[in-house]
C-alpha cells in the first residue's frame, strides 16, 4: 500500500489551504459570535469548484471520489475554517445520493447547481423521539395524485433556515405494517424555497455558523420525481451516505484538532514563564506531542475508510472507527490547547475556546460514540446486541 499523497491530492490540499487562509482569523470569531453563516467561505469554495468534487463530470462536477472529498473537508477545517467546513458536508452527501439514486429529471435539475455551489443543502433525519433510533421516525409521506404529502417534525436540522434543498427521510409505510423495521422508509429531495415548512432556529453553543433548527411539516407536497431510489427502500439510500458522513465528519474534526494544536504549539513556543518558553517544559510538550500522534493515527483510518468507499468495498467498521477515533483525538487536542493557553484560553481573541466548544459535538454527532461501540460489538465482534 502506497502511503505517499499523490501530486493531484497535494495540489487539492494546497489550493484549498491557500483559499481558506486568505480569510482573516477575525472573520471566524465574528461569525461565531453573531451565529452567522460563513458566506465568505461559501463564496470562495463555490467560485473555485469545491462543491462539485463528487458531482459527475457530465453534470458539471469534477467526478472525483470519497478520498478527495475527505481531503477538501480536512484541509478546509485545519486551514482556519474549523467547524465551518461543515458547509461542505450536506452538498457532498446530496451529490452522492442524487448520483446513485436520483431520477434522470432530479439529476439534471439539481446536480449542476450543486456543483456550482448555488444550492445550500440540509439533511433531515432526527426527530424529537427518534435520534440514533432512525427506524422509529414517525414523519410520514402519503402518495396522493402523483405527489407525496408530508406531515411531521424534525429537530437538530443544520442549516434548514437557509437551505434550498433538503434530503428528507420519512416513513411511507408505518413501522407496525412492515416485516422488518428497515422497511417502509423513503428519502426525498425537498425544494424548500418553493414550499417552505415552518422552521424554528435552536439557540445552541456549538457550530454556531451552521445553526440547527426544528422543522414542522404540515401537508408539504413533494413531486414524485423527487423520490430517491424506490418507495419504502430508503434505508438503502441512507446506509449509502451514512458511511460517507462518518468519513467527512472525521476529516473535519481532525482538521479542527490540528488547527487547535497549531495554535497551542505557537503559543507554547512564544509564551515565556520563569525565563524560558513554556513549550520547553515536558508537562506542556508531551501532551501536545501525544495529540499530534492521535490526530495522525485517526487520519490514517479515515483515509482507509474513504479508499474502501471508492473501491465499493464494505467500509462500515472503518468509517465508524474513523469518526470515533477522530472525535476523541480532536477533543484531546483542543483540551490540551486550552491547558496550554491557561487563563488566556477563555479569551475569544485566542480562538481555542471556540475550537473547544465545537470539537465536543463530534463525540455526540452524527452518531454518539456509545452507538459506535454498540455497532462494533454487535456487528464486528458478534457479541449479543445490547439495544
Amino acid at each position: 500500500m502506497d502511503f505517499e499523497e499523490s501530486e493531484e491530492h497535494q495540489l487539492i490540499r494546497k489550493s484549498v489551504s491557500d483559499l481558506v487562509k486568505q480569510i482573516p482569523e477575525a472573520y471566524w470569531r465574528e461569525i461565531d459570535q453573531k451565529a452567522e453563516f460563513p458566506q465568505e467561505l461559501w463564496n470562495r469554495l463555490a467560485e473555485n469548484g469545491w462543491f462539485g468534487v463528487n458531482v459527475p463530470a457530465e453534470y458539471g462536477g469534477a467526478g472525483l471520489g470519497h478520498v478527495e472529498c475527505s481531503i477538501v473537508m480536512h484541509e478546509t477545517a485545519r486551514s482556519g475554517a474549523g467547524s465551518s467546513a461543515n458547509i461542505l458536508l450536506s452538498p457532498y452527501l446530496a451529490a452522492k445520493a442524487l448520483t446513485y439514486y436520483g431520477s434522470k429529471e432530479a439529476k439534471e435539475k439539481f446536480l449542476p447547481d450543486l456543483a456550482r455551489g448555488k444550492l445550500i443543502c440540509c439533511i433531515a433525519v432526527t426527530e424529537p423521539n427518534a435520534g440514533v433510533d432512525t427506524l422509529s421516525i414517525t414523519t410520514s409521506a402519503e402518495k396522493r395524485n402523483g405527489e407525496y404529502v408530508v406531515n411531521g417534525q424534525k429537530v437538530w436540522i443544520t442549516l434548514a433556515h437557509l437551505a434550498d434543498l433538503m434530503l428528507l427521510v420519512v416513513r411511507t409505510t408505518p413501522i407496525d405494517k412492515v416485516k422488518r423495521r428497515t422497511q417502509g422508509l423513503s428519502v426525498f429531495i425537498v425544494e424548500l424555497k418553493k414550499q417552505r415548512p415552518r422552521i424554528v432556529r435552536i439557540e445552541d453553543v456549538v457550530m454556531r455558523t451552521n445553526s440547527s433548527n426544528e422543522v414542522f411539516f404540515e401537508d408539504l407536497r413533494v413531486p414524485e420525481e423527487n423520490l430517491l431510489g424506490q418507495q419504502d427502500n430508503g434505508w438503502e439510500v441512507l446506509t449509502s451516505i451514512f458511511n460517507l458522513e462518518r468519513v467527512l465528519t472525521a476529516s473535519m474534526s481532525i482538521g479542527l484538532g490540528e488547527l487547535a494544536l497549531s495554535k497551542a504549539v505557537r503559543y507554547a513556543s512564544e509564551r515565556v514563564v520563569f525565563g524560558r518558553p513554556i513549550g520547553q517544559n515536558q508537562g506542556i510538550q508531551f501532551p501536545l506531542a501525544e495529540a499530534k500522534m492521535l490526530l495522525e493515527s485517526s487520519w490514517l483510518i479515515t483515509q482507509k475508510a474513504a479508499w474502501l468507499l471508492d473501491k465499493n468495498k464494505p467500509a462500515a467498521f472503518e468509517a465508524n472507527t474513523a469518526a470515533f477515533l477522530a472525535a476523541r483525538a480532536a477533543n484531546f487536542a483542543v483540551d490540551r490547547a486550552m491547558q496550554t493557553f491557561g487563563g488566556m484560553a477563555y479569551a475569544r481573541e485566542n480562538d481555542v475556546e471556540r475550537y473547544w466548544r465545537d470539537a465536543r459535538l463530534f463525540r455526540s454527532g452524527p452518531i454518539p460514540e456509545e452507538m459506535t461501540l454498540n455497532f462494533v460489538a454487535a456487528n464486528v465482534l458478534r457479541l449479543p446486541k445490547s439495544y
